[in-house]
């Protein structure tokens, strides 16, 4: 049985990381992180003549199209750049769809596992035995998650290149996600634009990683058998 209790912790445990990741994308797909970065003088200026209002409504756009519940990528399609011009090619709309596809995916899986682990623990509620399972599972996944965000981070400071590669390649198909610098994604979307962005959801992952510890640790208390704890 103690077997059956420690492969529980470990699946509730390899729950943790991807649902910290999809909390912390959930939180930057906002309106606020396009007008943070480029108002952080990370980003640079567009080389070729978009101004700063111009560059921000168009990212907004993007944005928008991503994002599950909005009208997807038609709002490219109608996009414009100043000059009246169409904004994106239909290479980068094709992109676009398949980010929303990824991002749409990466959020229902949030829903699914958060609700997977809401039964577990109510299931579990029961036997004074298995009450710890949850609680003590969430702390190993926040060692686990600290562990490897902590290496992925000096990846992304020592190596943003080729972490950025990988990251295309594992997700996306073929070339489909390289553009030349000219083209609308490449100036509303630097590098740097996305080096902040990893930034922020690497932050709030850690950050939301010690809350879960701490809750995780209250909990613990809380569901210990009296005989276990100290006098």
């Amino acid at each position: 049985m103690r077997r059956v209790h420690t492969a529980a912790s470990i699946v509730v445990a390899a729950l943790v990381l991807p649902l910290l990741v999809t909390t912390s994308l959930r939180i930057v797909l906002d309106d606020w992180i396009v007008r943070f970065e480029y108002a952080a003088g990370g980003v640079p200026e567009d080389r070729y003549g978009l101004d700063r209002d111009e560059r921000t409504a168009l990212a907004l756009t993007g944005l928008e199209a991503i994002t599950p519940g909005s009208r997807g990528v038609e709002l490219l399609r109608e996009a414009r750049l100043p000059d009246g011009e169409p904004a994106f090619t239909e290479p980068e709309i094709v992109h676009m769809q398949d980010v929303r596809d990824l991002v749409g995916a990466l959020l229902s899986f949030q829903l699914w596992a958060a609700v997977a682990l809401a039964v577990a623990t109510a299931a579990l509620a029961f036997r004074p035995s298995t009450r710890a399972i949850v609680p003590r599972g969430l702390r190993w996944g926040v060692l686990a998650s600290v562990g490897i965000a902590a290496v992925l981070g000096v990846v992304m400071l020592v190596a943003w290149d080729a972490f950025f590669t990988r990251f295309h390649e594992l997700f996306f198909e073929g070339d489909t996600w390289r553009f030349p610098v000219t083209d609308t994604l490449i100036r509303l979307y630097p590098d740097a634009f996305w080096m902040g962005v990893a930034g922020w959801i690497a932050g709030l992952t850690v950050a939301l990683a010690v809350l879960v510890w701490i809750a995780a640790g209250l909990w613990l208390r809380l569901v210990r058998p009296p005989s276990d704890r100290p006098a």
